[in-house]
């Protein structure tokens, strides 16, 4: 009996481990751009951001396109964040290699076409700080709200782009609908290598899956048979939250909380994320939770 309890009370504590160490960066917003979870604090640019009742609130009200700042990477009139290098990259490489998800709580204040939520990678200039495009042996990740096709299907759009390959995207089919303005919504990317190239992008928004899953960017220069540059290779020296790596508008949005995990989640935990909402405990995954509860339960069977 002992030893059973034991058993179930060591799978937990595992468990719970694994699932800290998932969870490599979170960024609340409680007044700073501070990682509460790991050590790569953002870096707040810019001289429009502000923070209102647990969130940041990047208003770039009169911006409309980012060449103004690739100067030393502070825009004339407007806001974002800047996270340390390889932060994706990282992730990716920790915990469920290959694997990453980005996780937030986003209210648009205003749709701008292309205009970027968050973005990872490096632009064509090859100069860090810059957002010249990134076509090209460029690679980048970008969360769109809304994308910029002339109102004929404006959808919410994830994106990768490999080297020298086609882009690859995740949005809705047919006419569907960009991020709603003044309305909270949930968001979760995931990039999963995890099972070998090309890998995978999958979105889920408010707890539900948006689209169907598509393959990473191919990257054409790596193999005659054309597969995808790894996640865990990404050079993402510019991480943004609120600047796209091309030059284009600043977001107009306030985001709740930003999390960044080391493995893929899945369609459970978006749902049980977008009921808990942003601010909460993480939640176990739900696959361990199980099994943790599967161990007790049969030590309990066993004393009666």
């Amino acid at each position: 009996m002992k030893r059973q309890l034991l058993a179930g009370t060591c799978l937990l504590a595992l468990c719970a481990t694994s699932a800290s160490g998932a969870l490599v960066h979170r960024y609340t917003f409680d007044g700073n751009a501070n990682d509460s979870v790991g050590t790569a604090n953002g870096v707040v640019m810019g001289n429009t951001a502000t923070y209102a009742g647990g969130q940041i609130v990047l208003s770039n009200p009169t911006n409309t396109g980012s060449g103004a700042f690739n100067n030393n990477n502070v825009p004339a009139s407007g806001s974002y964040v800047d996270f340390p290098n390889f932060l994706i990259r990282d992730a990716a490489a920790a915990g469920q290699a290959g694997a990453v998800s980005v996780e937030m709580w986003v209210t648009m204040n205003t749709n701008r076409d292309w205009s970027a939520l968050f973005a990872a990678g490096i632009s064509s200039s090859g100069i860090e700080g810059n957002s010249d495009g990134g076509n090209d042996n460029f690679p980048y990740l970008q969360i769109i709200p809304r994308t910029g096709d002339g109102g004929a299907g404006n959808d919410l759009r994830v994106t990768s782009n490999g080297v020298a390959g086609p882009e690859s995207f995740v949005d809705a089919p047919g006419d569907s609908t960009d991020l709603q303005v003044g309305v909270q919504e949930h968001l979760i990317a995931v990039f999963d290598q995890s099972g070998g190239l090309p890998g995978t992008i999958t979105v889920y928004r408010n707890g539900a899956l948006y689209g169907a899953p598509a393959p990473i960017a191919n990257n054409l220069n790596i193999a005659a048979n054309a597969t995808a540059f790894p996640v865990t290779t990404l050079a993402d020296v510019n991480v943004w939250l609120g600047r796209s790596m091309w030059p284009d508008s600043l977001i107009d949005a306030s985001i709740a909380e930003l999390r960044i995990y080391s493995h893929a989640l899945t369609l459970q935990d978006a749902q049980n994320n977008n009921g808990l909402g942003p601010n909460t405990v993480v939640p176990e995954p739900a696959s361990c939770a199980l099994a943790a509860l599967g161990l007790v339960g049969l030590a309990w069977t066993r004393r009666r």
